[in-house]
């Protein structure tokens, strides 16, 4: 099967990587960098500081499609020419038009790491873990002129580690993408795949990122503070504001763990100090009900 890709980060890596495993054709690739950045600028970036989606393209002599939009005239007139069966896309902030999504024969597929309808929208391995969600996945589906509201073509759940952040899941996620992507072309190839309509009844579309994203005022449950801190990296870290009888002092959290530690929890408020080691930058601080200790820095 004749495919072109567009996506970043490792993401694009999988996509490309599970399909040329099925000896699929990867006709050429539209990375990310060419609708951040201009023309002048991509030039030198490319030569002194390329982007791990250009190496990656490069080290695989694969075509770098150069247009300024998935939408732009010569991302179109470039899909005419090269005439692929399909499109992937994995990780992308544009919506794709109507001429684009009718080009290829296979149409325009998405891989979103999420198991859709649940946590349409952009980060959705924050918001499965925010969410405390047990499991999370992939879903292949056709693109549409909305965000992540196409037919479901393939899915593949696995666990969330109860500890995991939301950089290990997204790594996670790929992995699954590079596997599952050859049995979803060869499926598609032989007319194995009956398209599955979306309900939209159990849709859920999540904000990313949200007012107050990176806050932590210790008002919620030890488990959701905690999902918040480890589900936001590496995007970002938390801060938190810690009060002594003498000041308050912003930090910014470095790493977490609901704490264990023995003592009548009753007798504090959300937010004040159990217990601190200065010397390591940890605080044992009292949540909504247990207590999270954090290193800060």
């Amino acid at each position: 099967m004749k495919i072109v890709v567009a996506g970043y980060d490792k993401m694009l890596a999988a996509l490309i990587l599970g399909a040329k495993l099925r000896n699929h054709n990867i006709l050429g690739a539209f990375r990310i960098d060419r609708v951040k950045y201009s023309n002048f600028t991509l030039f030198f970036k490319d030569i002194f500081a390329p982007s791990i989606d250009y190496s990656f393209l490069k080290s695989h002599k694969i075509y770098d499609i150069k247009a300024k939009s998935v939408n732009s005239k010569e991302f179109i007139n470039q899909i005419k020419r090269l005439n692929p069966d399909v499109i992937l896309v994995g990780s992308w902030s544009e919506k794709f038009g109507t001429e684009i999504l009718s080009l290829p024969k296979y149409g325009v597929l998405n891989c979103h790491p999420s198991l859709l309808p649940n946590h349409r929208g952009a980060n959705p391995y924050f918001w499965a873990i925010y969410s405390g969600d047990t499991k999370t996945g992939i879903t292949f589906h056709k693109m549409d002129e909305n965000f992540d509201t196409g037919e479901i073509l393939m899915q593949g759940a696995f666990d969330i580690d109860p500890n995991t952040t939301g950089g290990a899941l997204k790594n996670k996620a790929a992995k699954v993408a590079e596997i599952m992507i050859g049995d979803l072309l060869d499926d598609l190839e032989h007319k194995r795949i009956i398209p599955i309509i979306q309900d939209e009844t159990k849709a859920v579309y999540d904000k990313y990122p949200f007012d107050g994203i990176d806050i932590v005022d210790f008002k919620e449950t030890a488990q959701k503070t905690y999902d918040r801190i480890r589900g936001l990296k590496p995007w970002g870290y938390c801060s938190c504001v810690l009060k002594t009888p003498k000041r308050e002092t912003v930090y910014r959290i470095k790493s977490a763990k609901i704490s264990d530690i023995n003592c009548n929890l009753d007798d504090f408020n959300p937010g004040d100090i159990i217990q601190n080691n200065k010397e390591r930058n940890i605080f044992t601080v009292k949540c909504l009900d247990l207590a999270i200790e954090i290193r800060v820095f």
